[in-house]
């Protein structure tokens, strides 16, 4: 039986979203609660057979969107809150795209399941809150300052990626409730990974990406989607597999000894492994900005026009440094 709120009909089993939950992660847990698989649940619920085939923490269509307002107390802002478009003004510019939008990662979805890693987790924080947070979903994200840790982007075991609204997939006849933090795959328990102590440099960065993230603004510059636009161009430059434009890629390979090989690569999100490797690197020619920079740039013959190759209008706040310095 349903319960009412005002005029709303709220599922009999509803439980609310937790701090900064991917919308996902929450309904993902409201069908757990009712003990009805989670294809099943939206099926039913929301009038959709197709909720898994898509990516929702990016984007849901309206209808849903209203369905889920009906049916729970949630306001559609608060709705859209636990989605990527949050991030809106923050991490990227403009529109969240369902193709692409900076900083955000793609998971390579085909029907109900997954080919890319585009999903993060913390073991440990699986294994105590038991849901999925918003900001593994973040390319600058690389490890938990809570945990001290270094997030992974597959199971250990079978390398599947993290799809946990496919536990259980199979038994078509009962319905079977697995730990969230198991993987779907091979069920192996990521609880057990071995867990990775981040470095001083790394822990410094992701504290300054989290609070950057949090205050929509750092000491570099009042937009921090305007720190991150130079922060993405710096790393696109370095993971090139360009023969022409090489100068900022290799700056990098002589200034912090990093293996060639590992730098080429033509997809368009590099993996977790060279990210969690190079962006602690770009934050360290940034960190005492603008000086850091410049010594960084006039140590490798860097001029302005490595940089902006194939780009849009670059921020001023980055310009004004090649117009002052050089």
């Amino acid at each position: 039986m349903k319960s009412f709120r005002g005029s709303k009909r709220i599922w009999p089993g509803y439980v609310p979203p937790n701090k900064n939950e991917l919308l996902s992660s929450w309904i993902f847990r409201n069908s757990r609660e009712h003990k009805i698989k989670p294809h099943s649940f939206t099926k039913f619920y929301l009038n959709t057979s197709s909720f898994w085939t898509r990516d929702v923490d990016k984007f849901i269509n309206n209808e849903t969107l209203h369905l889920i307002c009906k049916q729970t107390p949630l306001s559609i802002t608060q709705i859209k809150d636990m989605q990527l478009v949050s991030y809106q003004d923050i991490i990227f510019n403009g529109e969240l795209l369902t193709s692409y939008s900076q900083g955000i990662s793609n998971l390579g979805i085909y029907h109900r399941t997954r080919t890319q890693n585009g999903l993060l987790i913390c073991p440990t924080c699986l294994g105590r809150d038991k849901y999925y947070k918003k900001k593994w979903r973040l390319l600058t994200s690389i490890g938990c300052l809570e945990c001290n840790s270094y997030y992974i982007d597959c199971c250990p075991k079978c390398l599947s990626p993290i799809i946990f609204q496919r536990l259980a997939i199979g038994e078509k006849s009962t319905y079977q409730e697995y730990p969230i933090y198991l993987c779907w795959k091979c069920h192996y328990d990521y609880r057990k990974c071995r867990q990775i102590r981040l470095p001083k440099i790394v822990r410094n960065y992701q504290n300054y990406i989290d609070k950057t993230i949090a205050d929509g603004y750092n000491r570099h510059i009042n937009y921090s989607f305007l720190y991150f636009d130079i922060v993405y161009l710096i790393l696109r430059r370095v993971q090139s597999g360009s023969t022409l434009w090489t100068r900022i890629r290799d700056a990098f390979i002589k200034e912090f000894g990093i293996k060639e090989p590992e730098l080429f690569h033509k997809c368009q999100f590099p993996s977790f492994k060279l990210r969690s490797k190079i962006i602690p690197f770009i934050y360290i020619i940034m960190e005492d900005w603008p000086e850091s920079f410049v010594i960084f740039c006039k140590k490798h013959n860097l001029r302005y026009s490595d940089f902006t190759r194939g780009e849009h209008d670059l921020p001023f706040w980055f310009y004004r440094i090649f117009r002052d310095f050089f």
